[in-house]
Order: C-alpha cells, then structure tokens, then sequence
C-alpha cells in the first residue's frame, strides 16, 4: 500500500476514479461528488503526467505536497503540477468532501501562448507551501470560468474549439494569480498593522527620554 499511484492520462484518471469515460482526452472537471472509487486514493500517495487544480470545501484535513502540506479549510484551491507527488487525506476526511478537480495534460497547451508561460503560474510550484483560500466572490469566479471551460469542451469540437478552452483556461490561472496576490497582500497588511499596534503599546508603556 506504500507504492505510489502513477496516473498517465485523462482517460486513466477517469477509470481510475469510476468516472465516465471522459469527454475530451486532455481535459476534464469532475465534481468529488461523483467519485465512485474514493477509497483507492484515501491515504496513498499519487502523481500523474498533468496538472491539477482541486476545490475542496466542506473537508477539515491537510494534503500531502512534496514535504509540505496544505490545510483545507472552507472554499481552498490547490495546485499541483506534473510528477508532483501528493498525499490524499484518510477515507474519514474524503467521505463527507465537497468540491470540484480539473485535470489538464501539457499536450492541450503544448503548442500555446498558455504552453509558453505556464512556468510563470508558480502555485503550481513545490516553491509555494500554501493553498490559495478564497472567499465567495472569489470562489463565483472562479466557478464561472470553470463551468465555461466544461461547457466548451462537453458540447461538439470544431476548430474553435482548443482555442477557446485554452484562453478560459489561462484567464482562470489569472484569476488565481490574483487571488494569490490578494492572499499575501492582506496578510503583509496585517502583519504592519500589528508591528505597528505593538510598537504603540511599547511607547505608551516606557516613559520617552532620560528620567532623573
């Protein structure tokens, strides 16, 4: 039970979790609801050849990445790049989860604008140790563009089709770049804010100057 689970492909993934056979071969969103086979991955260790982006909501627990974790709370996004190994919670934390994965392989952007910075979206990165939390508005936005993207990909291909996925698909990285910087911004407020409050209290506490 300690061998790691190596998913190779959209079609893999799908059989894998007792989804059906997926609607496009190099992208896919399913929501944790519809997970048939939950307990194949409850407390293993997992890698594929794509990039994953997972909602999870409803769930109290912490995701194994690299030697890091991720500790969900209410509306988390995470991020994980190809070949990253990741640990999923125990089959207690995983029942009762609510949420949403996209799962997209290189190949879908190989030959894109997308495909020629997507190093530049770090959070798909061992570098960044923390999950990206997103408050409502954030999560409908989210949402929106993700449920566009589903749309495109489930309704007949065309030749418009990998393009307009594609530019969903990197508005949503945008959206989650934002979000990012949103999160680090507030938080850096915060931490002045405090500094400041505290260097107050020590000047209002101490006496200023010489006392003789």
């Amino acid at each position: 039970m300690n061998d790691i689970i190596h998913i190779k492909s959209i079609n893999e993934a799908h059989a894998s979790l007792g989804l059906p056979a997926p609607k496009h071969p190099l992208i896919s969103v399913h929501n944790d609801e519809d997970t048939l086979n939950k307990e194949l991955f409850a407390g293993r260790r997992f890698t594929s050849d794509m990039y994953m982006i997972m909602f999870k909501d409803n769930i109290s627990g912490s995701l194994g990445y690299g030697r890091n974790s991720y500790d969900f709370q209410h509306g988390t996004l995470v991020f994980v790049g190809p070949g990253q190994v990741i640990t999923i919670p125990s089959m207690d934390v995983m029942a009762n989860s609510k949420g949403w994965s996209m799962s997209f392989h290189p190949d879908l952007i190989r030959k894109s604008h997308l495909g020629e910075i997507i190093d530049e979206y770090s959070f798909f990165s061992y570098e960044v140790n923390e999950a990206l939390h997103l408050s409502k508005d954030e999560q409908d936005y989210i949402l929106e563009v993700v449920n566009q993207i589903k749309k495109e990909y489930s309704q007949n291909i065309d030749k418009h089709s990998q393009r307009l996925i594609i530019s969903n698909l990197e508005l949503l990285l945008n959206y989650c770049t934002r979000f990012y910087d949103r999160q680090f911004y507030t938080r850096t407020n915060f931490n002045k804010d405090f500094v400041v409050q505290y260097d107050r209290i020590l000047k209002d506490y101490f006496p200023q100057g010489p006392t003789y």
